[in-house]
């Protein structure tokens, strides 16, 4: 590795020339948000270009990871490696005059914390070092601390978050790996492996000696930081289809929820993202997406969130043995404002790395600013500690065992869990008998301390499952799979049979039994499994909604329900039933359907939700059912009528004359409908807005309500914008784009319509589009799905069509700047379908 000299790249008078000719060009800083807060440009391209991690050494230097590798584009003129570069205002004007390379080598470095005792700690994708700089102020010495061993190579979900604490203690972050296995070396040979996709944080001493993890259940712990009382914290981003990023107040032996083999939703039965599932913790809080770096200071965490151009603190105060937080923006920019590394100078200001262009390509652009503050520090010194948390942390390190049992029992989940940690340490917990233990909680407890201990559950998950608590059911779920114990498959057969599981533990139960069978997919109901839950429906004394539950879990023709048990339930007095046994045969594919859905369409008493599933059922085959659809156009319930017009769109270039005009009195009788039968006879209307003119489709969106069961209908319309065949709700449609489900939680409705004007605004980088080109001759554009275990590529297509690539058969890839998802789909939907879209969209708000 070349380590070398201190090589000034602008000095003196040159570069305050340069500087002065650069400001009448300075981008648009950020603005304040906070009262007392200023904003000013410390440096800028050609300085730096694309920063990630910053710190700030013991001489006062800012130090700043410049990326030059992260998605490299083939034409790139800048570094073919990675820099540390090291930033200093000699004059006090505010702004770097001196800009030296500190280091320079290596692909994908991430993140950099400085040590006291001069030295900084990297985190490279594949590495932790340590750099020692020698007189001239350069680093001169690189010693690993330690190492990944993976086949996956994507540049920011391996080796990340970094943080050093007072004591020296080094703080790291692996991120989800997309699921590849790996291997964690220390320096002095300590390994720790996994092989579930699960992010983690560990801890070493300052000589990488034991290696240690702390917490698991993260997707990507990108940022973290230790606060003045040693504790650390994390900001975990890329939550995929389970909005918000999370604040996490990182607890030793904390499982947080997420792990990868369930799939990258976050919505998979077997996944958490706040603490759903037993076991598992959640969060302090929700923070901006894509969250970069998380710093104590001024009484306050900071967090930087790339993706809505914002600082953000957030103030804590005590809950239970854990925090509860308030957000305060502190400056916030527009869509060029990519705030990343984050570090406190001296003086109290703030640097800001950012990372200048919504591109994950390196590109060229890049830029620090720095705020200042006009008042001083105000708030507490450190996070708060009440007498709850002294507790738990009290307990972590307890040995009186019926301390720790009782603890158990405790309603804080963050005592309760650090009453499990410190009975994992017990080798007395392993005697501890099942009937003794009174309450479900000291039972879940007891699993979840074994289950960290790393003991064998086999002998107790069997009474879990017979456990009259639905939650104690679902910790011997979670044991059964993560130990994966084949043995109690049988047992878990039983737990079926009973119809008072909820919806959760039956989800949980189904994902269990298709883990255990080998299928890693990630999906809950396929192969086998459907099998299992259409038993569950035949099952002797089978309740209505255990039917409903059961057959809203199930996909479509996996394996088909029989008919006369969909028409039987379609008929049920219970809603939940009839409306999933008519969804599950509109999206099914026996040409029997079709006369069970007619009857239901024409029929005036059956309710109107079942009634319009029905006409959107009939939409996959218009032409076959003309006659039925005109009439329903014409029909007295509105809902009814919408769909038939909808269904009717394709057929508009065939209808007769006579049919024209049958349409054409139905938008005089029923204005309300006039743009739907628009839609079908005549060309589409001129003098909409263009997808540009986004204020103007505010408007139209804020001009009306959505109805969010008809905007249900549109998503899986198969002539309207067909967002199922890229999307999924609820465990419906294809997932090649993100998961919708939870969509609601993180974005405005103006943010969800800009999302369908301009689908390249935002890509996030699991969702880039690729073009690649083959030995063979072949070109593909789409997004990549997986990497099998043969080496194997899969790729996806704007129609959810899929294509099998061999790695080795790449000879040319290339990232591009735009979405899969079409434009112009919103001049294919009136407005009030438009409206009806995102009501559904924003429903879990």
């Amino acid at each position: 590795m070349r380590m070398p000299t201190a090589r000034i790249i602008a000095l003196g008078l040159a570069l305050a020339g340069f500087t002065r000719a650069a400001a009448a060009a300075a981008p648009e800083p950020p603005q304040p948000v906070e009262a007392g807060v200023s904003v000013s440009l410390f440096a800028s391209e050609p300085q730096i270009v694309t920063p990630i991690g910053a710190t700030v050494d013991a001489r006062g230097r800012l130090l700043v990871v410049e990326s030059n590798t992260h998605f490299r584009p083939k034409d790139s003129k800048g570094p073919t490696v990675d820099r540390i570069l090291a930033f200093e205002d000699t004059t006090g004007r505010g702004e770097a005059d001196r800009v030296t390379t500190f280091y320079e080598g290596d692909t994908y470095l991430m993140n950099i914390a400085a040590d006291r005792d001069g030295s900084v700690v990297v985190s490279q994708r594949d590495e932790i070092f340590r750099l020692v700089p020698g007189a001239g102020g350069t680093a001169d010495r690189k010693v690993r601390l330690a190492h990944l061993e993976t086949r996956a190579d994507y540049p920011h979900n391996g080796l990340n978050g970094l943080a050093v604490g007072t004591d020296g203690t080094v703080y790291f972050g692996i991120g989800e790996n997309l699921g590849s296995p790996w291997v964690l070396v220390g320096a002095e040979g300590r390994k720790l492996s996994d092989d579930t996709g699960t992010g983690a944080v560990f801890r070493m001493d300052a000589r990488g000696r034991g290696l240690t993890r702390i917490a698991r259940g993260f997707w990507n712990p990108f940022g973290l930081g230790v606060d003045p009382n040693g504790q650390l914290w994390a900001v975990d981003n890329d939550p995929d289809g389970r909005p918000p990023c999370r604040l996490i107040d990182v607890a030793p032996g904390g499982h947080y929820g997420f792990e990868f083999r369930y799939g990258r939703t976050g919505l998979h039965p077997l996944q958490a993202w706040d603490g759903e599932l037993p076991g598992t913790l959640g969060m302090v809080c929700g923070v901006g997406e894509a969250p970069c770096a998380v710093l104590w200071s001024r009484g306050r965490l900071f967090v930087s969130s790339w993706r809505d151009h914002e600082v953000q603190s957030y103030a804590l105060t005590p809950r239970g043995a854990s925090y509860a937080a308030t957000v305060h923006p502190i400056v916030r920019g527009g869509d060029d404002f990519r705030p990343v590394g984050l570090a406190f100078a001296p003086d109290g200001a703030l640097y800001v790395g950012d990372w200048a262009s919504k591109s994950y390509p390196v590109h060229g652009a890049g830029r620090i600013w720095k705020i200042r503050f006009a008042d001083k520090p105000s708030g507490p010194a450190a996070p708060p500690v009440n007498e709850a948390r002294r507790r738990a942390a009290s307990l972590r390190g307890s040995t009186d065992l019926a301390e720790l049992l009782a603890a158990l029992d405790d309603a804080d989940p963050a005592i309760a869990q650090a009453a499990q940690y410190g009975l994992s340490r017990q080798a007395a917990a392993e005697q501890v008998a099942w009937s003794a233990l009174k309450t479900p909680r000291q039972r879940i407890g007891l699993l979840a301390a074994l289950l960290l201990r790393g003991t064998n559950l086999r002998a107790l998950v069997a009474s879990a499952l017979a456990d009259e608590d639905d939650g104690v059911r679902q910790m011997a779920v979670r044991c059964i799979t993560e130990q994966g114990i084949t043995a109690a498959r049988p047992d878990l057969d039983r737990l079926l049979q009973s119809q008072s599981l909820s919806p959760r533990l039956l989800g949980m139960t189904v994902a269990a039994i298709n883990q255990l069978e080998g299928d890693r997919s990630a999906r809950v109901a396929s192969g086998t499994i459907n099998a299992v839950l259409l038993a569950r429906i035949d099952a002797a004394g089978a309740t209505d909604a255990a039917k409903a539950t059961a057959l809203h879990m199930m996909q479509a023709s996996h394996p088909s329900v029989p008919l006369d048990k969909l028409r039987a339930m379609a008929e049920s007095a219970l809603p939940a039933l009839r409306i999933e046994a008519v969804r599950y045969l509109s999206a099914d594919t026996n040409p029997g359907r079709f006369e069970i859905l007619s009857r239901i369409a024409g029929d005036a008493h059956v309710d109107t939700a079942a009634r319009a599933e029905a006409v959107l059922g009939l939409a996959a085959d218009p032409a076959g059912h003309l006659d039925l659809l005109l009439k329903l156009a014409a029909d007295d319930d509105a809902s009814v009528r919408a769909e038939a017009l909808r269904a009717l769109r394709p057929t508009g270039s065939t209808l007769s004359p006579g049919r024209r005009e049958q349409l054409r009195r139905i938008a005089l009788a029923h204005g309300e409908d006039a743009d739907l039968v628009a839609r079908v006879i005549d060309p589409p209307p001129a003098g909409r807005p263009a997808d540009s003119e986004e204020v103007a489709w505010k408007r139209v969106l804020a001009a009306a309500p959505g109805d969010p069961d008809a905007g249900r209908r549109i998503f899986f319309h198969p002539s309207g914008p067909a967002c199922y065949r890229c999307h999924t709700i609820e465990g419906r449609g294809h997932a090649i784009g993100p998961d919708l489900t939870m969509i609601g939680r993180s974005q405005t409705r103006e943010h969800v319509l800009e999302s369908i004007l301009d689908p390249s605004r935002e890509i996030a980088p699991l969702y880039t589009l690729w073009t690649i080109k083959t030995r063979h001759g072949q070109a593909i554009t789409g997004l990549l799905l997986r990497r099998d275990g043969q080496d194997n590529e899969v790729y996806a297509d704007s129609a959810g069509q899929e294509t099998i690539v061999r790695e080795q058969d790449v000879v040319d890839r290339r990232m591009r700047n735009e979405s899969l998802m079409p434009t112009g789909l919103v001049q294919g939907l009136t407005d009030q379908e438009l409206r009806d879209v995102v009501a559904f969209l924003m429903q879990k708000r």
